[in-house]
């Protein structure tokens, strides 16, 4: 027979259930039996919650979790230029100074099924991308992308990528797993063969999977 876990107590006793630790012969041990219950109940809707949250929590937070995915993207797509020595800015062609963005061509406010296309983010000076205009100056961007990578590639940017992605129907559960994806390959960027910003980005896409 188990004994008391009171150490005021410590006497024998036939236990009711498997996890009883306490006698419930005195009013002493009967607490420590409750609240040790409550306690087991509390750690156990912790762990609940726990997986809730890993399960379902961009449900949960999905203005948080896209935020998040945004500055992901924005991120890898400043990786690929930096390894590849793109190293000015895609629209004013001058050095970055000291803040360096991820800028989208189409923005995010004119059409924001674009916003995690990395055919759509190049890295930009902060005072060309934020300066009022959303996107950063258009005009000077499409130059910019004319410049590294030839018209086909500008036009494709331009209107292409609008023609070919009109709807993006992710789930907000599908925005979480997404970022767990894309933070993964920037942990992983260094394994990854780049020839160029086109199949850089391209790779990466596909990697992704949300334009497919």
């Amino acid at each position: 027979m188990p004994r008391c876990k009171n150490p005021n107590c410590r006497e024998k006793f036939i236990a009711r259930t498997f996890l009883q630790k306490h006698c419930l012969e005195k009013d002493e041990c009967i607490k420590l039996e409750l609240e040790l219950k409550i306690a087991q109940k509390d750690k156990q809707q912790r762990k609940d919650w726990a997986k809730e949250k890993r399960e379902k929590g961009p449900d949960l937070y999905p203005k948080k979790y896209k935020g998040k995915l945004d500055d992901a993207l924005q991120k890898l797509a400043r990786m690929i230029d930096l390894k590849l020595g793109y190293v000015v800015c895609i629209d004013c062609d001058k050095p970055f100074g000291k803040q360096q963005d991820g800028g989208h061509f189409n923005s995010k406010g004119d059409n924001g099924t674009l916003r995690w296309n990395l055919h759509n983010i190049h890295s930009q000076k902060s005072d060309c991308n934020r300066n009022g205009l959303g996107g950063g100056r258009r005009l000077e961007y499409f130059r910019g992308l004319v410049k590294r990578y030839g018209v086909e590639y500008a036009e494709m940017v331009d209107t292409g990528l609008q023609v070919k992605y009109k709807y993006l129907g992710l789930t907000n559960k599908e925005v979480g797993e997404k970022l767990i994806l894309v933070n993964k390959l920037i942990r992983d960027f260094d394994t990854f063969q780049l020839r160029d910003g086109i199949q850089a980005r391209e790779m990466f896409n596909n990697l992704i999977g949300i334009y497919k």
